[in-house]
Formats: structure tokens, sequence, C-alpha cells
């Protein structure tokens, strides 16, 4: 009896490997595999003017001197270049 259950315990794991393997061999032959890996990363900038984080995408853009200044919202532009005339006039 004991042979039995050792016997089909080794079985039970050889399928456990072959099945392990089989979904490994599919998920590296799908080159467009859905999942977090395969999801392009969005570069996160900082709005100068309020300090918070927010996709490249999504910001509002502003160059001044070769640099580019990235906003959350016409808002937080506005005071940037408000804050930059002020420095221009004193």
């Amino acid at each position: 009896m004991l042979r039995l259950i050792l016997l089909a315990a080794i079985f039970y794991l050889i399928y456990q490997v072959v099945k392990f393997f089989q979904a490994i061999g599919e998920a590296a032959s799908k080159p467009d595999n859905p999942g977090p890996k395969s999801e392009k990363r969005k570069i996160m900038v900082k709005d100068e003017v309020c300090n918070t984080y927010l996709p490249e995408d999504e910001a509002i853009k502003e160059n001044h001197q070769g640099k580019t200044f990235y906003f959350c919202s016409e808002e937080c532009r506005n005071k940037f270049r408000h804050a930059l005339k002020s420095t221009k006039d004193s």
C-alpha cells in the first residue's frame, strides 16, 4: 500500500513539473503577452509650482531658456510665468 502511495506521489510531481515547463514555454512564445511587465511605463515629471508628479504626456509644457518645465494645470503655468516676470522686473 505504501508503494502505491509513493508511486502516485512521484507521478503527481512529474505531472506538475511537466505542466510548469509547458506554461513557461507558452508564455515565452507569446510576444504580446498582456500583463504588468509588458505595459509601457510612463515617465513621471514634477510640476515646478505645486511639486506634484504627473505623467509627462499629460503635463503642460513650457520652455524657458532651453529647459522644459512641466505643469499640472494652466494655473500652475501662469504662476510660473508670473514668477519669471517678477524676477525680470526686479
